[in-house]
């Protein structure tokens, strides 16, 4: 069961989320999102310190905590698919977080989040130091496949491809197989997607 503080949090969030969908983020006010959830500022405050972090929050609660969940299950495919879902289905309000700069924006935090889950994945799949240059640490290959997919990710939000999140998620998986493949001197595998 939730607590209240569980569920004045949700309430903000979803306040701010629905000014996100109709009002740039810069305009957006801790006062409108008081105002529409009838609660007084100071309530605010005792939740969040700002409206970054309710960004934030809502990103890692509704994306990054199950998907951390799912990799924790060796369940990497569904936590990509997981992933790309769940941005699809907010894809509006995703792409208008992209819009969000400085130090605090959203593509940090896809940045921050995104390197600590690839991390995670080479935890539970080591890398092989067979031959590797010394540069190749586990936090030189989070770094580059973190790169990689925020930066399709955004692309795929922002541009609106037409791929699905399952697609988006099988064709990451192909290519990540494929590179080790290569890497290993194997065949390039074949497509696992489900159809």
């Amino acid at each position: 069961m939730e607590s209240k503080r569980d569920l004045t949090r949700e309430l903000l969030a979803d306040c701010f989320k629905s000014l996100m969908l109709t009002t740039p983020f810069e305009k957006i006010t801790i006062k409108m999102i008081t105002d529409r959830a009838g609660l007084i500022r100071p309530t605010f405050y005792k939740h969040f310190q700002d409206k970054y972090e309710v960004l934030e929050w809502i990103f890692v609660t509704e994306i990054i905590d199950p998907v951390r969940l799912l990799l924790q299950n060796h369940m990497e495919r569904e936590a990509i698919v997981m992933f790309c879902k769940c941005l699809e289905k907010d894809k509006k309000f995703y792409r208008r977080a992209y819009t969000v700069d400085g130090p605090n924006s959203f593509d940090n935090l896809m940045q921050r989040y995104v390197s600590s889950l690839i991390l995670k994945y080479i935890e539970l799949h080591p890398l092989c130091k067979v031959g590797a240059p010394p540069a190749a640490t586990e936090d030189f290959a989070a770094a580059y496949y973190t790169y990689g997919l925020i930066n399709i990710i955004r692309e795929w939000i922002i541009k609106d491809m037409s791929c699905s999140a399952e697609e988006l998620a099988d064709t990451h998986s192909y290519f990540l197989r494929a590179a080790a493949a290569a890497f290993s001197r194997d065949e390039v595998p074949k497509s696992d997607a489900r159809r």
